[in-house]
């Protein structure tokens, strides 16, 4: 039977039609019944009436960031059209009748044989030392240093670049934007800026940017380059035969990767790996990543453990995340009140 308006809220609803509904491929669903949307690349499609209704045909999901929902085709007739949870499931049986549903299945990653470095760059780096220096408070000379070793650059787009080398080698890239989106405009609610990792290679996938300090004997893992930066710049002076890496979010496999190539180069020159740090954000996420990879059993050659330690920054009451960069302004700006006419010595 077709769901009506008349008996929308009384509709019984099967298991099988909740499951089918909810494991439905919202992109192809949504542009049967004639939503409109338009793409904007990457995965991503945007509601034409609604700017701030995304849809991520990859994950399968949509985010209304002005209205702060997100989730599955049935949440999206509940929230666009205000329909009962009953209803929804119903309208999407219905809609496809007899027809084979397009069921959601994540697609198999794709990586390319040599990683493509299709970025603009530009000679100028305002934008750059700007954003990072002045809204982000990293430590200005790091900044400068690492431009001119060709580990951060602008491109046209005014993004910051965030190059992944491996012996010298540029393996991969990530970016970071520097000029805020309006909320309306965003792809995710909680991304105030542009961000995109290039593709590359399978292997590099599970790299990231990376800082080395003489020997890698201690690793430190960030989830992102400007927490990275953030607590090389208030550690600066404590941090030597390290390597710094960023994971660009939560990422094992980069973690697992960087264990045993660190491990595998150390051992060519007689060394081994002195400790693990975990430096991701304090919020349940970071601290559930933690708990798993202290799971994690690595041994050195004489046979003591490898310890895996965590330093997450302290979070102040009321906070539900707090990150490296937060803790680093949050410092800057107590120190400047406490000196207003001195800069913070880091």
């Amino acid at each position: 039977m077709k769901a009506t308006d008349e008996n929308k809220e009384n509709l019984f609803v099967s298991a099988e039609e909740k499951e089918r509904a909810n494991k439905v491929n919202i992109l192809d669903y949504l542009l049967s019944i004639g939503e409109p949307l338009k793409s904007e690349g990457n995965n991503f499609y945007r509601h034409k009436d609604h700017d701030s209704l995304v849809i991520n045909s990859r994950k399968n999901y949509f985010s209304w960031n002005s209205r702060n929902v997100s989730g599955n085709a049935v949440t999206y007739l509940m929230n666009v059209y205000n329909t009962s949870f009953q209803y929804a499931v119903k309208k999407i049986n219905d809609d496809f009748g007899n027809q084979n549903f397009s069921t959601f299945s994540v697609p198999e990653p794709t990586y390319p044989n040599t990683f493509n470095y299709d970025v603009k760059e530009v000679s100028n780096t305002d934008n750059v030392f700007k954003y990072l220096v002045h809204e982000r408070k990293i430590v200005p000379d790091l900044v400068q240093a690492f431009i001119e070793a060709d580990l951060i650059k602008e491109d046209s787009y005014k993004n910051v670049v965030f190059k992944w080398k491996e012996n010298g080698e540029l393996i991969g890239a990530n970016l970071q934007g520097t000029r805020e989106i309006p909320e309306e405009k965003r792809l995710h609610a909680d991304r105030p800026y542009f961000k995109k990792v290039l593709p590359t290679t399978k292997e590099a996938t599970n790299s990231g940017f990376s800082i080395t300090r003489g020997y890698p004997e201690k690793l430190y893992f960030f989830e992102a380059p400007i927490d990275l930066l953030s607590y090389l710049s208030l550690n600066r002076t404590k941090l030597m035969n390290c390597r710094l890496v960023s994971m660009d979010g939560l990422k094992q496999q980069t973690f697992i990767q960087t264990v045993k190539n660190s491990l595998k180069v150390l051992r060519e020159h007689g060394r081994d790996i002195e400790s693990i740090t975990l430096c991701v954000d304090n919020d349940s996420a970071g601290k559930d990543f933690i708990d798993k990879l202290q799971k994690y059993e690595f041994r050195r050659k004489d046979g003591r453990d490898i310890s895996i330690d965590s330093d997450i920054p302290d979070r102040p009451k009321g906070q539900t995340k707090w990150d490296w960069n937060n803790e680093l302004k949050s410092q800057v700006t107590d120190s400047l009140k406490k000196k207003p006419e001195a800069s913070l010595d880091l």
